[in-house]
C-alpha cells in the first residue's frame, strides 16, 4: 500500500514527483475506505532536499482526498512545513488569465497552501 512517505522517497531517488503521485492516486482510487485512510495517514517526510512545493502538494492532496472521500483529515497536514510560504505556485507555470482561472478554481485545500492548480487536479484518466 502506497503512502506519501514513499512518494517523497521515490522522488528523492530520481523519479518524477507527479508520476509518483499519480501512482499513489491510482492505488488510492482502487482501495477501500480503510486502506485509503491508512494511505493518507502516513506523512510526507520533511527531509533534506525535498522541495517545499512537494510537501505542500502532498499535504493538499491528503487533505482534499480526506474531504472528498469522507475520511479523517490527518493532523500532519496542518504542520507548518506543509505550507508554501514563499511565492505562490501555479501549476504548469501558467501566465495571464489562466492564473486568474487557477486562483478561482483551485480546490480550497490547495489554495490554503498557496498552490494554484486546475479544479480537477487529482483526476485520473
Amino acid at each position: 500500500m502506497r503512502n506519501f512517505e514513499q512518494v517523497i522517497e521515490q522522488t528523492q531517488s530520481g523519479r518524477d514527483f507527479y508520476l509518483c503521485l499519480g501512482d499513489f492516486l491510482d492505488e488510492f482510487y482502487r482501495s477501500n475506505s480503510v486502506e485509503r485512510q491508512k494511505m493518507i495517514d502516513v506523512p510526507a517526510p520533511s527531509m533534506a532536499g525535498v522541495q517545499a512545493k512537494q510537501l505542500a502538494y502532498a499535504a493538499a492532496t491528503a487533505h482534499k482526498l480526506a474531504n472528498d472521500f469522507d475520511l479523517e483529515v490527518p493532523q500532519w497536514v496542518y504542520q507548518p512545513q506543509y505550507y508554501l510560504r514563499d511565492a505562490p505556485y501555479f501549476a504548469g507555470d501558467v501566465k495571464g488569465n489562466l492564473r486568474l482561472l487557477f486562483m478561482y478554481s483551485s480546490p480550497s485545500e490547495f489554495k490554503h497552501r498557496n498552490l494554484f492548480v486546475d479544479a480537477n487536479v487529482l483526476a485520473r484518466v
